[in-house]
């Protein structure tokens, strides 16, 4: 019984004594930049910077019949290593610019053919506004639901090709 009272009493000063200690603040940084916490991200390059902003602009324009918009977000990740097929069993690597496109009202309206046409359309304006801010990198074109699911994906505009995630339909 002593022994466990002695115990008890050792754990309740080590509890109460790590429990007590008071924290230092961290001093709040004012007016400074920090760098990107990860380098690879950040895209640097002024050119396809410029692209991106003039890919944005282009792609917010696009509407609609009824004017409503036909992609509600766009998104430009950093250019990245794309691994591509190019014949049987045979894989290149390639740099590319990731353009993600969220679906928005007016996309719900149009059929399959319809969105395919579209798509390619897309995928032309935006090689179209990357090109005229002298940006070199190819891109790859997704096309996506509000809710992430994948719609469409396009690296090159070869007609004929399926570009359309099941039917296209969903």
């Amino acid at each position: 019984m002593k022994r466990m009272n002695l115990c008890l009493g050792l754990l309740a000063m080590v509890a109460l004594a790590g429990c007590s200690r008071p924290l230092e603040r961290q001093p709040v940084m004012q007016g400074e930049h920090l760098p990107p916490a990860y380098p690879r991200s950040a895209i640097t390059d002024p050119a396809t910077v410029l692209g991106i902003k003039t890919l944005e602009v282009a792609v917010a324009a696009l509407k609609g019949a009824d004017g409503q918009p036909l992609y509600s977000a766009v998104e430009i990740l950093p250019p990245t290593r794309t691994v591509l097929p190019y014949g049987v069993g045979r894989y290149e690597q390639q740099m590319r610019l990731p353009v993600i496109l969220t679906t928005g009202p007016a996309w719900a309206k149009l059929d399959s053919v319809a969105r395919e046409k579209l798509v390619r359309d897309t995928h032309a304006r935006c090689i179209e506004a990357l090109s005229r801010a002298a940006c070199k990198l190819p891109l790859t074109l997704t096309v996506q639901e509000p809710r992430g699911w994948q719609v469409a994906w396009m690296n090159d505009p070869e007609p004929g090709r399926s570009i359309f995630v099941g039917d296209g339909d969903e």
